[in-house]
């Protein structure tokens, strides 16, 4: 079974304004929040492939599934998708063979600690069936809204941010400006976990992250390893496992090379600074390692 390593940096600000994230469809969802409870079947994912559009306003995913029944006896149940703590996803479509199926809202409120407020989650559910050995063709498509990463939430590609500002607080250049103004940042994911409760490993998984800029808009992603890089995009491929991950990414609308050059031009100009400096060589290190299909140096 492959492995991947997974990063864990904990950050309060990342914690109080979770990561608008996406998720594998599961099989009998309302038990257990975001972590499904799988009924006593054989029905297997034999694979995923998903392609997330990155867009500052709504990203756009298209995910398609193939499931297949490993029993001798039919299976029904209720499959769900998970649609975030607020129902920040919309226009949730769902075709089984290529015929659009009908679906149901749902949320679920999950005690977490007594005397405390439930947990409250959102699905988008459908009754599945299937006949003795079938396979089925799911495609899954929705909208979903990045978070933003504001002034108050740092994040490993803004965690030099504070320290530019006070760097250069009092002066009159325009210049550190125009590089905090384009350090504006934001991320999403894909929830793999969901996907686990299925019959068995997932055989073959893909996720991938696509943008006009390519690797390009990408500044930390999450596994940090064992992806490909490209013009257009940044993927993921996993074989044979039982996902116990999820898949992370911030994202600009700047260039890497771009945001490099203003970089370095605004040091030319303002003089030495600690923290453009130190932004400065993350920016070139997650140029490199995201060439090399490896940023694991970063973490």
């Amino acid at each position: 079974m492959n492995t991947y390593p997974i990063r864990s940096l904990l950050i309060l600000a990342t914690l109080l304004a979770p990561i608008h994230s996406l998720a594998d469809v599961a099989p009998d969802p309302l038990s257990k929040g975001m972590t499904p409870a799988r009924k006593e079947s054989r029905v297997q994912m034999v694979s995923q492939e998903v392609v997330i559009h990155l867009d500052r306003e709504w990203c756009l995913v298209e995910a398609d599934f193939v499931l297949q029944n490993r029993s001798r006896s039919p299976a029904a149940m209720e499959t769900g998708f998970p649609t975030g703590y607020k129902d920040e996803v919309r226009d949730l479509r769902v075709w089984r063979n290529g015929r659009k199926v009908k679906t149901k809202s749902a949320v679920e409120h999950e005690i977490q600690e007594p005397d405390k407020e439930a947990a409250v989650y959102h699905w988008t559910l459908w009754d599945m069936r299937f006949a003795p050995g079938e396979k089925v063709a799911l495609r899954v498509s929705y909208l979903v809204k990045p978070r933003k990463n504001h002034d108050y939430l740092i994040t490993p590609y803004r965690q030099f941010l504070g320290q530019i500002e006070e760097e250069a607080a009092g002066s009159s250049s325009n210049e550190v400006a125009r590089v905090v103004d384009g350090m504006t940042s934001y991320s999403t994911g894909y929830i793999m976990v969901t996907g686990a409760e299925w019959h068995g490993p997932i055989a073959d998984a893909s996720v991938t992250f696509r943008h006009p800029n390519g690797a390009a808009a990408i500044r930390w992603l999450s596994p940090a390893a064992n992806f490909t890089s490209s013009s257009d995009s940044v993927g993921y491929r996993f074989v044979n496992i039982d996902p116990d991950f999820d898949v992370e990414v911030e994202f600009s609308d700047q260039t890497l090379a771009d945001e490099i050059a203003l970089v370095r031009q605004t040091m030319e100009i303002t003089g030495k600074s600690l923290g453009l400096d130190k932004h400065l060589r993350y920016l070139e290190e997650i140029q490199t390692c995201l060439a090399a299909g490896n940023c694991e140096q970063l973490n």
